[in-house]
C-alpha cells in the first residue's frame, strides 16, 4: 500500500459523472441526520491556555465523530507516551459530562463506535510530562453547514466560540489546525447534489478567509470514506494505493477548496490533503471494525507537522 505522506500528490483520472446531476434548491429536511443539539443558551467556554487546537469541520454525518474517534484511540495505543482526557469545563451540561464520561471509555474499545448524540467534544492530549500538547474540538456539524438552511448557507455566521478558539488574547493567536471533511458519501449525498455541495464549498471558504488566510492556521483536506465501493478502486481499511489518483477525484469535486496563497513570484498551497477511513460499519450498525493505523498515523504526524 502507498505511503499516505505525500503532500499535495496530483495525478490523472478520467471522471465520469457527479456533475451531472440536476441542482437541487430545496432545503434538506432535519429529520434527514437524526441528533440531539445542546440549548443554543449554553456557550462552550474554550480552554485560555496556549495550546493548539485541532478543529474538525463538516455537516451532520460526514464522519467527524469517528475521525476523533480514530485518532484518539491512535494515541493511546500507539506508545508514544500520550493520555487522552476529555475536557469537561467545554460545557456545564449533564448530557456533555456524560458524553465526556463516555468517550474515554470509547477511544479505548476497537470496535466501538461513538454515538450519533454527541454534539460537542474537546479531547486534551497530554504528554508524558502532564503538559496538554492540543486540544481536538468536535462540534455539531451544524455549526459549520447547516443542512436544514442549506438555501441560506454560506451566510449563516459562524459560532462565537471559533473566534475565541483562534485568539488566546486579543493580540495573539493560537496554532489551530482546521481539518475540514470531503466526505460526499453521508445523506444527503454530496456526490449527487452539486447545489448543496457548492454551497459548502462556499461556506469552507469562509471559514478559510476568516480563520486561515490572515492567521497561523493551517488547513488539512481529508477525504474520507475512501473505502466505500465509488472510492474503493484506490484504497481499503488498509492503506491506498493510488493516492494521486484519490486526488484528483476529491479535487474534481471540491476545485474551490484546494486554497493557495498569492506571493509575489506564484500561488504557494496552503493546504495538506490526505485520505481517510475510520473502519467497515455493519448494516445493523451494532458495532464496527477499525481500519489499520496507517490512516491515523499519517493525520497525527501531519497536524505535528503543521504545528
Amino acid at each position: 500500500m502507498e505511503n499516505l505522506n505525500t503532500e499535495n500528490s496530483v495525478g490523472t483520472f478520467n471522471f465520469v459523472g457527479g456533475e451531472t446531476a440536476a441542482l437541487d434548491e430545496k432545503p434538506v429536511a432535519s429529520n434527514d441526520v437524526k441528533r440531539t443539539s445542546t440549548s443554543p443558551n449554553v456557550q462552550p467556554q474554550i480552554p485560555s491556555d496556549s495550546a493548539p487546537f485541532v478543529v474538525l469541520c463538516g455537516p451532520p454525518a460526514s464522519g467527524k465523530s469517528m475521525v476523533l474517534k480514530s485518532l484518539a484511540s491512535y494515541l493511546y495505543k500507539s506508545g508514544l507516551g500520550y493520555t487522552i482526557s476529555a475536557n469537561t469545563t467545554l460545557l456545564n451540561t449533564e448530557k456533555y459530562q456524560v458524553d465526556c464520561r463516555d468517550f474515554e471509555e470509547i477511544i479505548a474499545k476497537t470496535d466501538e463506535k461513538m454515538p450519533n448524540t454527541v454534539d460537542y467534544l474537546l479531547a486534551d492530549i497530554i504528554d508524558g510530562r502532564g503538559n496538554v500538547v492540543a486540544h481536538f474540538l468536535e462540534a455539531p456539524g451544524e455549526d459549520f453547514f447547516n443542512l436544514t438552511k442549506s438555501l441560506q448557507e454560506p451566510n449563516i455566521p459562524f459560532k462565537n466560540y471559533l473566534d475565541k478558539i483562534a485568539q488566546i488574547t486579543p493580540n495573539k493567536q493560537r496554532k489551530v489546525v482546521y481539518i475540514i471533511l470531503l466526505d460526499l458519501d453521508s445523506t444527503p449525498s454530496f456526490r449527487n447534489n452539486p447545489a448543496l455541495r457548492m454551497k459548502y464549498e462556499q461556506k469552507m471558504i469562509n471559514l478559510y478567509n476568516r480563520y486561515v488566510l490572515h492567521h497561523p492556521s493551517k488547513v488539512i483536506l481529508l477525504y474520507n470514506k475512501v473505502d466505500l465501493p465509488q472510492n474503493g478502486l484506490w484504497a481499503n481499511t488498509s492503506g491506498v494505493s493510488n493516492l494521486s489518483a484519490i486526488f484528483a477525484n476529491a479535487k474534481e469535486f471540491y476545485p474551490n477548496l484546494f486554497f493557495k496563497k498569492r506571493f509575489l513570484f506564484g500561488d504557494i498551497e496552503n493546504y495538506t490533503f490526505l485520505p481517510f477511513c475510520t473502519g467497515t460499519y455493519p448494516d445493523d450498525g451494532s458495532s464496527y471494525t477499525a481500519s489499520g493505523p496507517v490512516y491515523p498515523a499519517s493525520l497525527w504526524e501531519k497536524i505535528v507537522k503543521l504545528w
